[in-house]
């Protein structure tokens, strides 16, 4: 602990009666306003000592909280750029109006991982219901269709199967991926606030008393270079930190719920891996609508015959515009290099932060470190005398606060962090629970099988059945629960953020 040396000085011996806390035996060199002054450097030294202890876990959290916040806004729009380009490149005849959807699917994933109360099966119906007008008129070749409404269009997709199982195998793979990612930022930014509250702990009256006595009132009988015993500093230290030696069975559980957390995160949960091939799926589901478009033709007829006429005016397109347009995929490979991913980072970050996994077991510990060595090392200050650095068995400890101390509930901000890791610690454990097959369950139910089974997934099948993938397709990696095979990453979807750091 450093000592803030100021001008107290006294020229003689006073009786020290007015005295509040370091009374003597006999005379005294302290006076009551160099007690009070002694006082609030007690104080001052306790907590820039706990601010600078927890100053290490502090910027080791705050540091990767940004940076992963800021890797995944950039994996996602990665993500949208790629998709955007797919639209573009591919089925240039769907117009601003799936660029439009695409741009609005991204920004509400953005928003949740943010917090949001987004509902994501809820995003990827949206999308594919404002993307479904379009591929019905534009790439079916259904544009001078008339007396079919836009309202009818954009919820016959799911009668007809227009998109085969690929809706149902994006809302699986970005509930999983994205609700990870969402409580991992949450957990970061929760260890956040549980440092800051005990990091800016004030001491109170009692608290101060009692550093008073731990370091100041043996100079008032002259012995400025005492330094206090070591189990009366612990206990001081354990009392001034208001209970936050609680905090770390729950603090503990925090740290190896993240890590399990961060190890999960891979393949389907992993953002990254999920997110730069999304464009994949997406050009699938378009694939099927067109590869089966008389049958999802005559099944929208059926199913918007007598609905509601809020005809659209869209104008039939020329043969060129109509179907989807091939483009050979001659993207270079590029080996992934876990290093360069974010599970890499995220296994660096886990790997610091276990380092501080007791770090609120021995934070008392921790700040009575500081104080420099005793000069005599044989002796030290029990809070009333110079006594055996080393007792013998016999001797009596002096507490803190008197021989009647007792243990004290936690301060109310110290109940309140308690509370919201474990509230954290719940949401961590929800997220990792194994599972053998995520399927999406919209409103929380079972996934339902599509009625006319075209083009479906069977729902006890992990992999792509629509018949339709094969290696020009891009397909190897997708359906699969593992991280995309190295040689099928496209470059533009390479993350590089971390180069040079």
């Amino acid at each position: 602990m450093l000592f803030n040396q100021e001008s107290l000085k006294v020229f003689q011996r006073v009786s020290g009666s007015d005295l509040q806390v370091c009374q003597p035996k006999g005379l005294t060199c302290c006076s009551r306003k160099m007690e009070e002054r002694y006082l609030l450097i007690a104080k001052q030294n306790m907590e820039s000592s706990l601010q600078a202890t927890s100053a290490q876990l502090k910027v080791l959290i705050i540091q990767n909280a940004a940076l992963f916040q800021e890797a995944f806004d950039m994996v996602l729009r990665l993500g949208r750029n790629s998709t955007l380009t797919l639209i573009r490149e591919e089925f240039p005849g769907l117009g601003a109006g799936a660029s439009g959807a695409v741009t609005q699917l991204f920004l509400d994933m953005s928003l949740y991982i943010l917090g949001s109360d987004a509902n994501v099966n809820d995003m990827v119906s949206t999308f594919f219901s404002r993307l479904f007008p379009l591929t019905y008129r534009r790439l079916l070749g259904n544009g001078a269709v008339t007396g079919i409404s836009e309202d009818c269009l954009r919820g016959a997709w799911r009668g007809a199967s227009a998109f085969g199982s690929f809706p149902k195998m994006m809302m699986t793979r970005l509930s999983r991926s994205l609700l990870a990612t969402r409580v991992f930022l949450q957990a970061l930014n929760l260890g956040i606030e549980v440092v800051n509250t005990t990091q800016h702990l004030r001491a109170g009256r009692d608290c101060g008393r009692s550093l008073l006595k731990l370091w100041y009132c043996p100079h008032c009988q002259g012995l400025l270079e005492a330094r206090p015993c070591r189990p009366l500093c612990v206990s001081t230290m354990g009392a001034c930190l208001g209970g936050a030696a609680e905090v770390q069975p729950h603090w503990k559980a925090y740290v190896e719920e993240l890590g399990t957390l961060a190890t999960a995160m891979k393949g389907e949960q992993d953002i990254e891996a999920v997110v730069l091939r999304l464009h994949v799926i997406i050009r699938q589901a378009l694939k099927q609508a067109v590869a089966t478009k008389s049958k999802v033709s005559a099944q929208v007829s059926g199913i918007c015959a007598h609905a509601p006429a809020r005809v659209s005016r869209a104008v039939a397109l020329s043969k060129e515009h109509v179907a989807a347009s091939p483009v050979p995929h001659n993207r270079p490979p590029v080996n992934f290099d876990p290093d360069e991913t974010l599970f890499g980072r995220r296994r660096e970050f886990i790997s610091g932060l276990r380092g501080f996994s007791q770090f609120y077991s021995g934070l008392g510990e921790a700040l009575c470190s500081k104080e420099p060595a005793a000069l005599n090392s044989s002796l030290c200050w029990n809070g009333q005398e110079m006594t055996d650095k080393f007792p013998g068995p016999g001797l009596k400890r002096v507490h803190p606060h008197g021989s009647e101390s007792r243990q004290k509930p936690p301060e109310p901000v110290i109940s309140q962090i308690i509370d919201k890791l474990k509230h954290i610690n719940q949401l961590l454990r929800m997220v990792t629970l194994p599972e053998k097959r995520w399927k999406a369950r919209p409103g929380g139910g079972a996934a339902r099988r599509d009625p006319a089974g075209q083009g479906q997934a069977d729902e006890d099948e992990e992999g792509l059945e629509s018949g339709d993938c094969d290696d020009e397709d891009e397909c190897t990696g997708v359906s699969g629960l593992g991280p995309p095979r190295r040689n099928r990453a496209p470059r533009r979807n390479r993350l590089r953020i971390f180069s040079g750091q």
